[in-house]
């Protein structure tokens, strides 16, 4: 049995490597692009455009909303002893409780 071998060129691997590197780019300008809208939409009181997870945590005062996003999430707090939204990183994590001053 015969082996077919295939040779890419110079100019080929070239040409690949710079599809592929304005690959990665416009995917990060279009995700860097969607975190920019989802933040407005956040400002504006707006539900987030993709959401890949959702979670609902329940306390003896109230319930946090969260949502999960590409690399980004969103956290609505509607309890008697916290109040409000935070937008950021997938990382931020849920206070338990009001900051101490």
């Amino acid at each position: 049995m015969g082996y077919l071998i295939i040779s890419i060129g110079d100019t080929m691997k070239k040409t690949l490597g710079i599809m592929l590197k304005v690959l990665i780019v416009t995917l990060v300008i279009m995700w860097v692009g969607l975190i920019v809208i989802e933040y407005s939409r956040y400002q504006n009181n707006e539900p987030m455009l993709v959401v890949l997870k959702e979670d609902t945590l329940s306390y003896p005062d109230g319930h946090v909303y969260v949502y999960y996003g590409l690399g980004y999430k969103s956290i609505t707090y509607e309890r008697t002893s916290l109040y409000g939204k935070e937008f950021g990183h997938i990382f931020i994590k849920v206070r338990e409780n009001l900051p101490k001053k």
